[in-house]
């Protein structure tokens, strides 16, 4: 059920991009298309994120900002775009209600929780096979300052998980983050 959720939930912000980017401007120049076919493509589908781990250069595993458990799908399509969504551990509470308009009646406090136990962003990738990298050039983000840029990841992929690999300087301090991510099947139908 859980992974129907998360799924459902997907194809929903995947819905929402679509009708949005048709009203974007185009692909930057340098996000060259994807191979279409699955063969060529490791990354196509759906993958329901199994854990993030922070590692200091000491070699400790931190979780700075996604909890222990954070749940997340990441979705790579045969287009050239792809989609990321983690919601952290613990959830937030509050606000509560079910609509745009209640959220954003909702105090300050309250929105700024909400905010914090999610991160989401899109844009085009482009697949070094040879080089077992994908980098995600962000066409938009929920963090704002993060618009534009371009994230290099290494990947990995063994036993239908898929591991993503990224290097940064956050906290003072040098970071490797690892992400593993399970493959998703297709929904079933209704």
């Amino acid at each position: 059920m859980k992974q129907a959720r998360l799924y459902a939930g997907a194809i929903l912000a995947l819905a929402a991009f679509a009708a949005s980017a048709q009203d974007a401007r185009p692909p930057p120049a340098r996000a060259t298309p994807v191979e279409p076919a699955a063969s060529a493509n490791p990354l196509l589908g759906a993958w329901r994120l199994v854990s993030i781990e922070t590692i200091r250069p000491n070699g400790s595993i931190i979780y700075p900002f996604y909890g222990r458990h954070p749940e997340g799908l990441i979705v790579y399509d045969a287009s050239g775009w792809m989609s990321v969504q983690i919601a952290s551990d613990p959830k937030p509470v509050l606000p509560k209600g079910d609509s745009r308009g209640e959220f954003l009646k909702a105090p300050p406090s309250q929105k700024a929780a909400a905010a914090d136990a999610y991160y989401a962003y899109y844009g085009p990738y482009t697949l070094d096979v040879a080089k077992s990298t994908v980098t995600h050039h962000l066409r938009d983000a929920l963090l704002p300052g993060e618009r534009g840029k371009d994230f290099l990841r290494q990947y990995s992929i063994d036993n239908g998980r898929l591991t993503l690999v990224a290097r940064m300087h956050e906290l003072g301090e040098d970071h490797v983050r690892r992400l593993v991510w399970q493959k998703l099947a297709p929904p079933e139908a209704h």
